[in-house]
């Protein structure tokens, strides 16, 4: 294969070199080339295009290649400061994105499934890095649920530790069917966090051509709160990159399983966290009162405000409230221009217990601050909800019925 790398920067062509290398491809260095289109332009066996988003009139250089290349795909390289431009990158023509710095095995994937499409068919929207966004409403099932992405752009704010209590507090304050997933290409926390240990993970899906509900019921784990785990790996030698239809596929069949699902998402810019986000109901946005992370939740919402096919309702929760050092909150919504949801206090001793035990703090201190700020963040998102009364009145979970699991 033969791939072609638009940069300004001649370290990103030498790290691209040095990935697909290894693969036995072969890459051409369009490197500060004042005219790159006419430069691409001579040579008529390329099969992929990279284009950095550095690069002057990136937007424009796309949209030309689309017409002049039609047969070439087309994929653009991003930045954290370019993410909010992405969504004019894929209208340009762009059927896949990689972030930068580049991880090898994501970046070998993306250009795969771009080589694989039919280019410039279906230009999918900023933050969705896949050409297949419309097959999301294929599937003959209906959807029944609520989703909520828990997301953040920084890893370490506590963005599983949000997730494994919002899902607990939702089945004890609803006494409904809860789902949590963790939806992303890493290594899993959440079974920890839930003193699990999951006989199946995604990785079980992985080259599975027949994905029904059957086969994703059994992959769930139960935890005695009444909630149910679909668990990433906790072996790295366990690790899969499942490709988004099936994605597609797992939350469409998940979401005729279960009346509210609640995913954990990856820090790391891709299509899976581009497909969630559009799939969400309500977003959580994750922050932590530090520079970097009030920076990363900016661009995140930013590009959230923009996006035309997320629809969801966003929620920022401010995690760590209050640490030494940290920025006010009032100073935080600010910055972000959006009112904080949740503010959760810094308690390091409270979550290092709860961590440890694989006990959901909302489970094993109900009446804490913690508990309490998070659980009316969980009334919020079931007071925003538009499940239709059940013919039968559900009946709260007998395990842990007893606690009083008030944030």
């Amino acid at each position: 294969m033969q791939l072609a790398v638009v940069t300004d920067y001649e370290y990103r062509a030498h790290m691209v070199d040095q990935i697909v290398l290894e693969r036995g491809w072969q890459s051409l260095a369009c490197v500060g080339q004042p005219q790159p289109r006419d430069w691409l332009l001579q040579y008529q066996s390329l099969d992929l295009i990279l284009v950095d988003l550095d690069v002057p009139n990136a937007i424009q250089l796309l949209k030309e290649l689309t017409h002049y290349l039609p047969h070439v795909s087309l994929v653009a390289l991003a930045t954290p400061q370019r993410i909010v431009e992405l969504q004019d990158a894929m209208l340009a023509g762009a059927s896949n994105f990689v972030a930068f710095p580049l991880e090898p095995k994501q970046f070998i994937a993306t250009m795969e499934r771009a080589r694989r499409s039919t280019p410039h068919m279906i230009h999918a929207p900023m933050l969705h890095s896949t050409a297949h966004a419309p097959e999301r409403h294929h599937a003959p099932l209906q959807r029944r649920s609520k989703m909520i992405a828990v997301t953040s752009l920084k890893g370490g704010v506590g963005r599983s530790t949000v997730a494994a209590n919002v899902a607990v507090a939702l089945r004890q304050r609803t006494a409904r069917d809860v789902i949590v997933v963790e939806a992303h290409q890493g290594l899993g926390h959440l079974s920890l966090l839930l003193n699990l240990y999951p006989r199946h993970t995604i990785e079980s899906l992985e080259n599975e051509a027949n994905i029904d509900v059957d086969l994703v019921q059994g992959l769930l784990q139960s935890h005695g709160s009444g909630i149910r785990l679909l668990a990433a790996p906790t072996d790295p030698g366990q690790l899969v990159e499942l490709p988004i239809e099936t994605w597609q596929q797992v939350l469409t069949l998940l979401g005729t399983i279960a009346d509210y699902i609640v995913v954990d998402t990856s820090s790391h810019v891709d299509g899976l966290l581009s497909e969630v986000l559009s799939l969400a109901d309500d977003i959580l946005v994750v922050t932590g009162s530090d520079i970097a992370g009030l920076r990363d939740a900016r661009i995140l919402l930013h590009s959230l405000r923009h996006e035309n096919v997320v629809e969801g309702r966003i929620h920022v929760v401010l995690n760590r409230a209050g640490s030494q050092g940290g920025i006010d909150e009032r100073l935080v919504q600010e910055q972000l221009k959006e009112p904080v949801a949740a503010s959760i206090p810094e308690d390091c001793s409270l979550a290092a217990f709860a961590f440890n035990r694989g006990i959901p703090f909302v489970m094993s201190h109900p009446r804490s601050l913690l508990s309490r700020r998070l659980v009316s963040l969980v009334d919020r998102l079931v007071d925003n909800g538009t499940f239709p009364t059940p013919a039968v009145e559900a009946k709260r979970s007998s395990l842990f019925s007893f606690l009083n699991l008030t944030r």
